[in-house]
């Protein structure tokens, strides 16, 4: 690589001896750079008679052999520029609107089959208030058939899950159990 200051003299003396023009300096500059660095230009010094864009041979010659550089598979050509964030939004606030109506639906005693089943899957996914809302159900009969024994259960599951007055209510509902329904529980339930 030849240092600035020999490249600076060559100049100069090129000039002294060849009056030219500061366009063809530039271009002897650029010569320079271009073969310092293998025929590539730097970032920093634009190349206005080249491409914006620098191959490597090897791609080159792959190009003119039209062969794929790599494997190309059918589901990368697919490019999903959406943003799903709105449906999500969507989705959350469908979600919240289900439970709210839900526990409307359980408030005043018209719980519907689809009601029911967010409750269910709520507790089935271990929800502390959902499992709570699922005991009072099956405690009071309020959309499902009548169970104390389920619903015992359910509210020593919610007080697991850390619902405050569960245990008070699993009390109350084993108070208002006949003797032949204290008699099913198992003995191994907390």
């Amino acid at each position: 690589m030849i240092k600035l200051g020999t490249f600076i003299g060559f100049i100069l003396t090129l000039g002294a001896a060849f009056p030219c023009s500061a366009a063809s300096l530039d271009e002897l500059y650029r010569d320079l750079v271009r073969s310092d660095n293998s025929g590539y230009l730097p970032l920093y010094v634009k190349n206005r008679n080249a491409p914006e864009f620098i191959f490597d041979d090897s791609e080159l010659e792959q190009a003119k052999e039209h062969k794929p550089l790599l494997p190309v598979n059918s589901n990368d050509l697919i490019i999903d520029f959406e943003n799903h964030r709105l449906q999500r939004e969507l989705e959350a606030t469908a979600q919240k609107l289900r439970w709210q109506q839900a526990l409307e639906a359980v408030k005043h005693n018209k719980v519907t089959p689809v009601d029911l089943h967010e409750i269910e899957t709520r507790a089935n996914q271990n929800n502390p208030t959902a499992v709570e809302i699922y005991a009072y159900m099956y405690a009071k009969g309020i959309g499902v058939k009548p169970d104390l024994i389920k619903a015992f259960g359910l509210y020593q599951q919610a007080d697991k899950l850390g619902v405050k007055n569960a245990l008070q209510n699993a009390a109350q509902v084993y108070k208002a159990m006949s003797f032949d329904q204290r008699a099913q529980l198992s003995p191994f339930q907390d």
